[in-house]
C-alpha cells in the first residue's frame, strides 16, 4: 500500500482509466485532485480551483481526453455547505481544460455521475436545500450543454448512479418521512418518462448493473447495505460506496467498524470472502487493478491506493 497527501485532506472518488480524480484541501480551500496512477505511483497531479472550495465527485474517459463533474465555488461546512455550483468540464489528454460550466438551478448543486452514451453524455447531480432538494440531469456534447432539466422536491436525496439503457435511468434515494431509493427514467432529450421506487428504507450512495440485475450499495440505518431483487446483505456498523461487477462474483467497497473493507458476493448473495486493507479509513474507487480509499492517520486523511494482486485475497471465506 502506497500513502499519498496533498494536504489536511486527500480524498479519491473516481477513476477512469489512468485518472483519479477527488479533492484536497491544502489548509485554506478544497481543490479538484487530478491524479494520473499506475499501480499504487501518482505518475502526476493537475489541482483545479477558483473562488472559494471546488471538489471533485465524478469522472469518465472520452475520446481524445475526460469529462469531469464535481461542485465549484461553495463554502464547504460539516452540514454540506453553501453556495456551490454543479461543475462539469471537457479535459484534453494533458488535462487542459477545454471548456467548463457552473450550473446553478435552486442552488447547492452538484455533479454526482457522468454516463457515455454514444457521442453523447449524460450528467445527474442534486440542487437545493433541505426542505426543498430534488436531482438535475443534462446532455453534453463534446461541444456543450444541450440540455439541462430539474426535477422533484423531497426534504432530503442523494444521487447515487446514471445506468445505461434504452433510456437513461437516474437512481436516487429520497427521504419522505422516511428513506427509499427511486429509479427515474427520463428520454435523450430530456423529457421525464416516470419514476419507479425500488426499495424503502436504505440509502443508496451508488449502483450499478450486474448480470442484467441491478444492485444498489450504501448503507440501512447503521450498517453497511447491499440489494438486489432477490437478495440483501447487510453488515453492522457501516457503509457500501464502491461496486464492482465481476463474471464470477461482485466486489464490494466500503466501511466497516471503521477499517476500510471489500468483499466479494455470489450471484446468490452468499459472502464469498471479506477483507480490510488497511485500519481506520474506508475504500472508495475498485478496479481489476487497484483499490483506492482514505486512511485516517495523525489527524490527516491520506490517500491510499493497493494493487489488488498485493491484497493476498483469499479465494472462499
Amino acid at each position: 500500500m502506497r500513502r499519498h497527501s496533498f494536504g489536511i485532506e486527500t480524498v479519491p472518488v473516481a477513476l477512469a482509466g489512468d485518472l483519479l480524480i477527488g479533492s484536497i484541501h491544502d489548509g485554506r480551500n478544497y481543490k479538484i485532485m487530478l491524479a494520473r496512477v499506475k499501480g499504487e505511483e501518482i505518475l502526476e497531479t493537475h489541482f483545479l480551483s477558483g473562488k472559494n472550495d471546488w471538489e471533485g465527485h465524478s469522472i469518465a474517459r472520452i475520446e481524445s481526453g475526460y469529462m469531469i463533474g464535481g461542485a465549484a465555488e461553495g463554502k464547504a461546512t460539516p452540514d454540506g455547505g453553501e453556495g456551490w455550483k454543479a461543475y462539469v468540464a471537457r479535459l484534453d489528454e494533458d488535462l487542459n481544460v477545454l471548456w467548463e460550466r457552473k450550473i446553478e438551478i435552486r442552488g447547492n448543486e452538484a455533479t454526482y455521475s457522468i454516463l457515455l452514451a454514444g457521442d453523447s453524455v449524460f450528467i445527474a447531480g442534486d440542487t437545493g436545500r433541505p426542505g426543498n432538494m430534488g436531482f438535475f440531469a443534462g446532455k453534453l456534447s463534446m461541444e456543450g450543454m444541450e440540455w439541462l432539466k430539474d426535477f422533484g422536491s423531497w426534504e432530503e436525496v442523494v444521487t447515487a448512479s446514471l445506468l445505461p439503457g434504452e433510456m437513461p435511468r437516474l437512481i436516487g434515494s429520497v427521504k419522505e418521512g422516511r428513506w427509499k431509493v427511486v429509479a427515474f427514467d427520463f428520454d435523450s432529450d430530456g423529457n421525464f418518462l416516470g419514476r419507479e421506487v425500488i426499495v424503502k428504507g436504505g440509502i443508496a450512495l451508488t449502483a450499478a448493473l450486474w448480470n442484467g440485475r441491478l444492485i444498489l450499495a450504501g448503507y440501512k440505518g447503521d450498517n453497511l447495505w447491499v440489494w438486489s431483487k432477490e437478495w440483501e446483505v447487510t453488515l453492522p456498523n457501516g457503509a457500501a460506496t464502491s461496486l464492482l461487477p465481476l463474471g464470477d462474483g461482485l466486489l464490494v467497497g466500503g466501511e466497516v467498524e471503521g477499517r476500510a473493507f471489500i468483499m466479494k458476493l455470489s450471484l446468490s448473495g452468499k459472502i464469498l470472502w471479506k477483507k480490510s486493507p488497511w485500519e481506520r479509513g474506508w475504500v472508495e474507487v475498485l478496479t481489476r487493478e487497484i483499490v483506492a480509499g482514505v486512511k485516517e492517520e495523525d489527524e490527516k486523511r491520506v490517500m491510499a491506493i493497493e494493487v489488488i494482486g498485493d491484497i493476498e485475497l483469499p479465494r472462499d471465506y
